[in-house]
């Protein structure tokens, strides 16, 4: 005999458990609010518990380590700026028309 724990999505919640069991090949499905060949001790509800993989953990440190980082690499803005001011930035105008094109063709 097969037990199943079986919840209602329409609002109402059984809570019971269903016997499920074989004859002849067909499946027959009979609603108990408990099995009857277990002590009150067995029917006790077990405690939840989680279990994470060591991709899962390596996840959450990535995404934390993300989620810290700073948006804006400070130490970048402030080496365009300097090379602004003193005049030495250059710009290739082809370069950033090749990219406009691009960045048009990808969203199609």
């Amino acid at each position: 005999m097969i037990y199943i724990m079986s919840n209602e999505i329409d609002g109402v919640n059984s809570g019971g458990l269903s016997k499920i069991a074989d004859v002849g090949g067909n499946r027959r499905v009979s609603t108990d609010s408990a099995p009857t060949n277990q002590s009150n001790a067995d029917q006790a509800q077990p405690s939840d518990t989680v279990a994470l993989t060591d991709n899962a953990r390596l996840l959450a440190r990535i995404e934390a380590a993300v989620a810290d980082a700073p948006d804006v690499d400070s130490a970048r803005v402030e080496a365009v700026k300097a090379a602004i001011q003193d005049g030495s930035y250059q710009v290739d105008d082809r370069q950033i028309a090749d990219k406009i094109l691009r960045s048009d063709v990808e969203r199609g």
